[in-house]
């Protein structure tokens, strides 16, 4: 009976700890709740006429800051928004309009800060290299333009240009949460209609490098 017993008691055992394997249970993870990116790249602006005042702006080319804050869509796709902002070099001519008597910068070395706003879906984050891309849209602003030899202003803002962005790069993630992105983006803008000129775009090409890191925690499995 003792022996009888003890087999028992084993086989009860052995099939409980094989009820217990059969049972799958969820893997939850931590992903993150947010993105946020911060970069710094080289933007090269092509120059262009405001159709408004007759003015044209001929950019150089000049460091520009970017930021993102992101919200996931699944595994390595985000949407968000993204602002940048850069105080672009160029050559400022006047045009037709009545000037004032105090106006002296009718062709002159000039500053101008270019901000942008736009809506953005980005692909590609995850740990080791992978490929990134980034499609945006949004709005390309033009303010402060200012003498660069004294700093005398010279109009306080330009035009408002409707522009599409598309970027493609490679990252590299050190965890599920933090990794560094190197890109090179194009952007199209599109101007006012001038009589006369049947090109009413102006190009943007940045090089960029900057850091992506996750904020916040939400489980899922």
């Amino acid at each position: 009976m003792t022996r009888r017993g003890l087999f028992v008691f084993a086989l009860l055992i052995a099939g409980t700890d094989i009820a217990r394997a059969q049972i799958i249970r969820p893997v939850f993870r931590n992903d993150p709740q947010a993105w946020t990116s911060l970069s710094i790249g080289w933007m090269q602006q092509q120059g262009f006429s405001n159709r408004d005042t007759g003015d044209q702006y001929e950019f150089g080319s000049g460091p520009q800051w970017r930021a993102s804050l992101e919200l996931p869509m699944g595994t390595g796709t985000t949407v968000g928004a993204v602002g940048t902002i850069a105080k672009m070099p160029l050559t400022f001519v006047a045009g037709s309009l009545p000037r004032p008597s105090t106006f002296t910068c009718f062709q002159c070395d000039a500053d101008a800060t270019i901000s942008q706003l736009f809506g953005v879906l980005h692909m590609g984050d995850g740990v080791g290299f992978h490929q990134v891309i980034d499609l945006a849209a949004g709005a390309s602003m033009y303010s402060n333009f200012r003498r660069s030899d004294n700093g005398e202003k010279i109009i306080g803002s330009g035009p408002t240009n409707f522009t599409f962005a598309a970027g493609y790069g490679f990252g590299y993630g050190f965890s599920q949460r933090a990794g560094i992105t190197f890109e090179t983006e194009y952007s199209l803008e599109i101007l006012k209609r001038q009589a006369g000129n049947a090109n009413n775009t102006a190009q943007q090409y940045t090089l960029r490098i900057g850091g992506r890191y996750g904020v916040g925690t939400r489980a899922r499995y």
